[in-house]
């Protein structure tokens, strides 16, 4: 064997490698190195003694001592810190500290508002050099020891580290003390700004619900089924509302001393119809009985609305409907007919291929066959009156800047003309669309009055003012800018009125419906069988009551949530199912479900089925495996 192998074999019977030395064997950055090598009688070494440390060189020809790095210590050797193993001499200078720690350490919240400290371990923990046996080679090592240091001195140091960082509040220093004397190394709050108290808006607390009941009462031993349906009702004098007030917050600053201010509460704006009274209090009082309505959105409207009362069919005999307030009809709708009004509809009867908007509920306690359904919606000739009020909004707001401009024309030249002959010339010209849009509004009032419909104020107040636009002869009877611009406020007046009608989230509920559209702005209410080939649309959530109602064909939308019973079939046509942000399905056979973009087809049974839109990774989440998604 050749002496190459011999030094191997020599090596490793020198490796310490027994059981337990595998087990309790560590990684570290730092090599072992052995302080047991034997020292030559000539060789140089290093000691450290009483946590000092001493180098003698070595005699003869003896071999010089080396020093090894340490990862926990900064070695210096002249002033050059010590990266690899060195041989050191009994003349060098020798410095040592421990890396830098952290002794404690200061945050500040993301609001700004106040400051926290955290003292560590390391502020009472010292270091000095661990003695060891003299070594021609050798690692120096530490071991902790109790730091002593000013109590005062630190506090002072870390109030002004605080400082540092821009803080202008006052410091709890006692807080600083406290911790340091009996420290439990958690976050402290030391400073603190003065948090905003926040303003709080106008509200409206209702007094009256809003949700028509079903309550099954009994007379004379029996059951009443034919009036189960409780339409709320107020007493004249009775107190509907109560509006509050916004109150104003206080503002406060942060911990840099930055002024903070609550943001300007809103106040809600409430106008009374005339069947209500707000009193100096804020109280509002319905002046007479009937059935109260809030509406609208940035402005709302409280009233008593008129009732409408059919004791029958709606068909032919009695005509389309078409009314400013609630009707109820407790019959069939029969074909071809057409309901619209101002407040809530209620049918206690079925709908057949009609035609029904309401501005507020709509409520039928029976089956719409081949029929539209609106809620939260103008009627068909409000609808109308709308669209042409905005459409002459716009256009008078441009002929009043087109005058203005060309008045600082003639002015120029020096040449006058007559107000009323400039407003003809622009409409002539430029503007040809008013004239157009004002008699289309006078044929739709015409068509109004044919069918007895009543006019609110506000409309009054537009037909007469429109009356100086309908034609050019008219226009030039203008004698002044102020009359364009009470025409602009009256129709401005309208639009405003008309979109406070609205109620801001308005249902419907009906027991079933077959090929029919039914579209609101608030909940779909489904009570009994379900849907057949229909398209219904939700501005919030679509909810069928019965665990066995059932979705087959059509398509079924809701912005927020679907809550649905047996969707599908194994042979019928796939339903289409769309919600914004969670469908529950008690039972599903097939459909095509969409959520945001995304699209799943589902064509096998899958029970108790609960799907969520997941907006950070912009996906379908659910309960159940889905095929292909």
């Amino acid at each position: 064997m050749t002496n190459k192998n011999n030094d191997l074999l020599e090596l490793i019977k020198g490796l310490n490698i027994n059981k337990s030395n595998i087990i309790n064997y560590t990684d570290t950055k730092d090599p072992v190195v052995n302080n047991q090598e034997i020292l030559g009688e000539d060789d140089g070494y290093v000691e450290v003694r009483d946590h000092q440390i001493f180098v003698i060189n070595p005699s003869n020809n003896g071999k010089q001592p080396v020093l090894i790095p340490n990862s926990k210590l900064q070695i210096y050797v002249n002033g050059s810190l010590l990266k690899k193993e060195q041989v050191v001499f009994d003349d060098d200078d020798i410095r040592w500290n421990v890396k830098p720690t952290n002794d404690y350490g200061i945050s500040i919240s993301k609001d700004n508002l106040q400051v926290s400290l955290q003292v560590y371990p390391d502020l009472f923990i010292g270091y000095r050099l661990k003695d060891q046996k003299r070594a021609r080679r050798i690692m120096i090592d530490i071991e902790p020891v109790e730091k002593y240091f000013d109590v005062e001195e630190i506090i002072s140091q870390i109030a002004e580290n605080i400082v540092k960082k821009g803080i202008r509040v006052e410091i709890n220093t006692s807080a600083i003390m406290q911790e340091i004397l009996d420290p439990k190394f958690k976050e402290i709050l030391v400073a603190e700004g003065l948090p905003v108290i926040p303003s709080k808006d106008g509200y409206i607390q209702q007094y009256f619900s809003s949700v028509i009941s079903e309550v099954l009462e009994e007379v004379s031993g029996m059951v009443d089924f034919k009036n189960r349906v409780k339409i709320p009702t107020v007493e004249a004098g009775e107190v509907i509302a109560q509006i509050f007030s916004p109150r104003e917050g206080k503002a406060g600053h942060n911990v840099y001393g930055d002024s903070l201010e609550p943001k300007t509460p809103k106040e809600v704006i409430v106008r009374p119809k005339p069947r209500v009274k707000i009193s100096d209090d804020g109280k509002v009082i319905a002046l007479l009985s009937g059935r109260p309505s809030v509406t609208g959105s940035s402005v709302k409207q409280f009233d008593i609305l008129d009732t409408y009362e059919i004791n029958g069919d709606v068909d032919m005999k009695t005509g389309n409907i078409f009314f400013n307030g609630d009707v109820i009809v407790r019959g069939n709708i029969k074909d071809g007919m057409r309901i619209d009004c101002s407040g809530s509809l209620f049918v206690f009867g079925n709908v057949y291929h009609s035609t029904l908007t309401a501005s507020q509920n709509v409520y039928v306690t029976g089956n719409i066959i081949g029929s539209k359904v609106n809620g939260g919606q103008f009627g068909m000739y409000y609808s109308s009156v709308y669209k042409i009020a905005q459409d002459l909004s716009v256009s008078l707001k441009r002929l009043q800047y087109a005058y203005s401009q060309l008045k600082v024309a003639l002015s120029v030249k020096n040449t006058e003309y007559k107000i009323g002959y400039i407003v003809a010339t622009l409409v002539e010209t430029k503007f040809k669309e008013i004239t157009k849009n004002v008699n289309d509004f006078y044929q739709i009032i015409n068509k109004m009055l044919e069918n007895k419909f009543q006019f609110p104020i506000h409309l009054q107040i537009v037909m007469n003012s429109l009356k100086k636009l309908k034609d050019y002869q008219a226009i030039h009877s203008i004698d002044s800018e102020q009359s364009l611009q009470s025409i602009q406020f009256s129709i401005n007046e309208l639009i405003q009125k008309m979109e406070a009608d609205i109620q801001e989230e308005s249902d419907i509920s009906f027991y079933s419906s077959n090929l029919s559209q039914i579209k609101t702005n608030g909940r779909i209410i489904v009570k009994k069988e379900g849907i057949i080939n229909s398209t219904l649309f939700a501005g919030t959530e679509i909810n069928f009551e019965k665990r066995d109602s059932v979705i087959r064909g059509g398509k079924v939308e809701a912005v927020k949530t679907i809550n649905a019973g047996i969707v599908g079939s194994a042979k019928g046509k796939s339903p289409i199912l769309y919600a914004g942000e969670t469908i529950n399905i008690t039972e599903i056979n097939q459909a095509q479900i969409t959520m945001r973009n995304e699209i799943i087809f589902i064509d096998e049974k899958i029970t108790n089925l609960e799907l969520k839109y997941n907006e950070k990774t912009e996906r379908i989440e659910s309960n159940k495996r889905l095929p292909s998604y």
